[in-house]
């Protein structure tokens, strides 16, 4: 069974299928470095009164073991090459810094912590306390170039093994503003006496080439309860394990969360009320995190919060102008953390909208540009899945981002509306996660009643059915035509959308006689408001002949097709857009009633034309390539059978999930065949 989309508005534009024409150019996004740092002098002050101090972590330090003892592992076989700690901003990368040097010190070594803002000073301050004399250090300090050197040969020379830490190195060019740093020109060296430990969030190779660069990853669940714990009540405190899956294993969400919930217990008096108070919105967290930050040794208040962690990153792109705007994009349509394919950022279809700057400037260097700049900076992550590149924006960075939209939020909406619209249906998970996220955010932009807020409710519940769960979406549907119908009036197209898709659920439950009074109360309004002929009137026409089909009633099946077959001859315009649906399910009546030319030349007419509209590997497409392997078992061409339903089951898991409906069905009938 067919079940066909609603028409797109024709008043916004659409794509088409194509791979995606910025997928070349970030394929080779590390080559892509304009506007990535920001390369500026920074001046060597004289030698001042500067901490070299390691700074004290305000808990137990867990989940880094294994990472820590490779570093300390690393360190003490004077590995000579710089090693690098990347990721974004509240990960972690200074806690692991701290570990280590905590275990330096315990093994005799000197330990020099080098903070942003300091580093010449801090350098020589470090020569000075390995021996070198404090008039050299003061005279060199004018001098940059000669003040590494000068630093770097007492490091050498020095009598006590050492341990080096450039601590939140996000402006690399503080430790070289003319060279990378890797080349090992500049104020960061390779050693044979000590050791050299770099935290940053550029996670870009090309940077720091031939330092060893390792990624710091979000914590995992048992861990981050751990952590909580460690704030009161221990890991097995009430409501800790949803609060530390709530939060995604970022170390500074579990540190606020702590401090929130040991400063506040009348307010909270478990972690579950903490996750229960920031249900809606992570970002609850700053608001009473903010007043705590000092009380933590924090000297801005704002950059200790997610949202001003996470800004400081974006401060660090402020000439890659595309950036920012990508990543607002991103944070709607990678919700929940579901990647991102390339081919969903056609350049053609992010032109005109939020993300460009006019001018004519956004191009696919442009975009590339940016996407690379949101990798480096942590923001982003670059995946391989499903044979194709994506993105993945960590989840508490969406929401965090989408919580900051502001007076961006509608046309945020539109953007992503437009993306989503342009390849319906072919990415199941990210399109329910991503029209989620958008009803979310045109809510609280729009209003719940909006017309714009509801429709998008309306194809995040049509999307349910299309995953499979027929009863929930049912359900769903139910009520948001209810709530259309309240705020819009009985005859809106969005109160008349929720009321078709509810139909199409009720005949997924086999509910047909339900489905058909809605059906006709649908037709009877769309007849008399938009027209006998209009797509969403046909659109309906055709359901009402799917569940004479359902009914197994194949005459009135093939009249009911047929009717709706002609009408869009006549007008030139489709159910759907794609007579496909009609033309199928007119091939599955003809199956039915044994003429199986008939069938056959309907199901590869549907097949050809998906494949070149919608492409071989949509859900659609595979959906015909099915229909087609039981016309060839009803023909008892068993090897042909095998080959279109192993061809559609590979389809359906990789678009679907191995637990899809069609994909049972599918695997079921492959095994019955191999069988």
């Amino acid at each position: 069974m067919s079940i066909p989309r609603e028409s797109p508005d024709p008043s916004r534009p659409t794509g088409n299928t194509a791979t995606g024409s910025v997928h070349g150019t970030l394929l080779q996004a590390h080559e892509v470095h304009g506007g990535v740092h920001v390369h500026t002098g920074v001046p060597v002050s004289p030698a001042a009164d500067v901490s070299l101090d390691v700074p004290r972590p305000p808990s137990e330090v867990r989940g880094r073991a294994v990472l820590v003892g490779e570093l300390v592992a690393a360190m003490r076989a004077r590995a000579g090459q710089p090693h690098v700690l990347t990721g974004p901003g509240g990960i972690g990368k200074s806690t692991v810094a701290v570990a280590v040097a905590e275990k330096a010190m315990a093994l005799g070594r000197e330990v020099f912590w080098v903070r942003p803002g300091s580093v010449p000073a801090s350098m020589l301050e470090a020569a000075v306390e390995l021996g070198a004399p404090m008039g050299e250090a003061e005279r060199y300090a004018s001098s940059p170039r000669r003040a590494a050197r000068w630093v770097w040969r007492h490091l050498e020379a020095a009598d006590t093994p050492w341990l080096l830490v450039f601590d939140n190195v996000d402006r690399p060019e503080e430790l070289d503003p003319d060279h990378r740093p890797g080349d090992g020109v500049g104020w960061l060296r390779a050693s044979a006496k000590g050791f050299v430990l770099v935290t940053t969030r550029i996670d870009d190779p090309d940077v720091w080439a031939p330092s060893v660069l390792r990624r710091v990853e979000p914590l995992d669940s048992a861990t981050s309860a751990a952590i909580l714990g460690d704030y009161g009540g221990g890991p097995d405190a009430a409501g800790v394990d949803a609060l530390a899956e709530r939060l995604g294993g970022v170390p500074l969400a579990l540190a606020l969360a702590g401090r929130v919930r040991s400063a506040h217990r009348t307010m909270f008096g478990d972690f579950e009320a903490v996750r229960a108070h920031i249900a809606q919105s992570a970002s609850r967290i700053d608001e009473l995190a903010r007043p705590l930050a000092r009380e933590y040794g924090a000297g801005d208040p704002e950059r200790a919060t997610l949202a001003g962690t996470w800004r400081a990153s974006m401060e660090l792109m402020s000439d890659v102008p595309q950036a920012e705007p990508l990543l607002r994009l991103l944070s709607v349509l990678g919700a929940d953390g579901v990647e991102v394919p390339l081919r969903r950022l056609p350049v053609e279809l992010l032109r005109g909208g939020t993300s460009d700057p006019g001018e004519g400037s956004l191009d696919e260097p442009a975009v590339a540009r940016a996407l690379n700049a949101l990798a480096v900076h942590g923001l982003v992550t670059v995946v391989d899945t499903r044979e194709e590149r994506a993105l993945h924006v960590h989840p508490l960075i969406a929401e965090t981002t989408r919580d900051d939209l502001g007076d961006r939020a509608a046309a945020v909406a539109e953007d992503v509306q437009r993306l989503l619209e342009a390849q319906p249906d072919r990415d199941l998970a990210l399109e329910y996660a991503a029209y989620r996220a958008l009803g979310e955010v045109r809510a609280r932009a729009l209003g719940a009643d909006h017309p714009g807020t509801l429709e998008t409710e309306v194809r995040r519940a049509r999307l349910e059915l299309l995953r499979g769960d027929a009863e929930r979406a049912g359900s769903d549907l139910s009520a948001v035509a209810a709530a259309a119908e309240r705020a819009l009036g009985a005859t809106h197209r969005v109160t008349l959308r929720a009321r078709h898709h509810q139909g199409d659920a009720l005949i997924v439950l086999d509910q047909l006689d339900e489905a058909e009074e809605l059906f006709r109360s649908v037709l009877a309004v769309r007849e008399s408001t938009l027209g006998a002929d209009h797509p969403d009137t046909l659109n309906t026409r055709h359901q009402l002949a799917l569940v004479a089909m359902k009914r197994g009633d194949w005459d009135a099946a093939e009249e009911g097709f047929r009717a709706v077959l002609h009408a869009k001859d006549s007008s030139g315009a489709g159910p759907d857009g794609d007579p496909g649906f009609v033309v199928q399910n007119l091939a599955n009546v003809a199956l039915k009633k044994g003429e199986l030319d008939t069938a056959e030349q309907g199901f590869r007419q549907v097949l050809e034309h998906r494949e070149r509209v919608l492409g071989a590997e949509h859900p659609e497409t595979a959906d015909a390539r099915y229909d087609l392997a039981l016309t060839a078992l009803e023909r008892g061409d068993v090897d042909k059978a095998r080959d279109s339903l192993a061809a559609a089951l590979k389809a359906w898991e990789k678009a679907l999930g191995p637990d899809h409906p069609n994909t049972s069905r599918a695997r079921e009938r492959l095994t019955e065949v191999d069988g």
